[in-house]
């Protein structure tokens, strides 16, 4: 029996919950949303977790935190809320060696590192950007002056953006609050590669924009073959790193014509990809968490 948990208006589980009922995969879901709270029991000394009073026996999960409700309400409480029922999911699970699960190796760290990452691919054999991390104006004043520099967060949680005068001149003091990861600007196409179990999905990536996640529905994803002079790199490192599931995104060298690594994401969106694919990625993590 597969379980599938999270946020109700995730519509990553909504499209994986219906696909597996299409099939009619043995299932059980546990959603919390606007509804109130979930009646889930985990009594640490039995070891079982009880959902409506039925004990929950599952032999492969899927869980994901519930980042929409907070989107939609701004709320800090409810990211705290989504947040508490990922902590307790994931600490019942990862206590159960024969649950089949992604990803468990990586259990416990808490999020990607991405600079550590960018480290592990060079590695591993993938080009990756030209990196700087630093809190300096002076510096990206400098860099700005050589080449176009996009800049994010050293922690995730924001988009990429391109680096400008305009920016920086509204910086009052000679520091940033703090670090960013300055790099390169790399041009289309961008991929994105899906690693489920042994299998990789491919996917182009079209937008008017340096983040297709600014544009929303507006971005063009295209399902291609796996860029074979990245997978036995990307393999690499996502064993090293201990992710079963994941997706890399890689970006175009204007110089080169290479494909460089930007990051790995230890739980990505796939729901427009998946559709994209006509529901071929869905049904190999389905396939994956059944052991098929």
């Amino acid at each position: 029996m597969l379980l599938i948990a999270g946020g109700e208006a995730d519509p990553q589980l909504g499209r994986m919950i219906a696909r597996a009922k299409a099939r009619n995969l043995p299932l059980r879901t546990i959603l919390h949303g606007e509804g109130g709270g979930l009646r889930l029991e985990w009594d640490l000394a039995g070891g079982v977790l009880r959902c409506d009073g039925e004990p929950v026996a599952p032999t492969g999960a899927f869980v994901r935190q519930d980042v929409f409700r907070f989107l939609s309400t701004k709320r800090q409480i409810d990211r705290d809320d989504a947040r508490s029922w990922k902590v307790m999911l994931d600490g019942w699970l990862w206590s159960h060696p024969e649950i089949r699960l992604f990803n468990r190796n990586f259990a416990l760290k808490d999020a990607m590192n991405k600079p550590l990452a960018l480290v592990w691919a060079r590695e591993a054999g993938l080009p990756v950007p030209e990196t700087v991390l630093h809190s300096s104006v002076a510096v990206a004043e400098a860099a700005l002056g050589k080449a176009p520099v996009v800049y994010k967060p050293v922690g995730g949680g924001d988009m990429c953006r391109e680096l400008d005068t305009e920016a920086l001149g509204k910086v009052p003091d000679p520091h940033l609050p703090r670090p960013y990861i300055f790099q390169e600007k790399l041009v289309p196409p961008e991929i994105r590669v899906f690693r489920v179990g042994e299998q990789f999905f491919a996917f182009q990536i079209e937008a008017d924009a340096l983040d297709y996640r600014t544009v929303g529905g507006a971005a063009k994803v295209t399902q291609v073959e796996p860029p074979a002079e990245v997978l036995d790199g990307l393999r690499a490192l996502t064993d090293r790193i201990g992710l079963t599931w994941t997706a890399a995104d890689f970006k175009t060298r204007d110089a080169t014509g290479e494909l460089v690594f930007l990051e790995v994401n230890s739980n990505p969106m796939f729901a427009a990809f998946d559709h994209a694919s006509e529901g071929k990625l869905v049904d190999g993590m389905l396939d994956w968490l059944l052991g098929k």
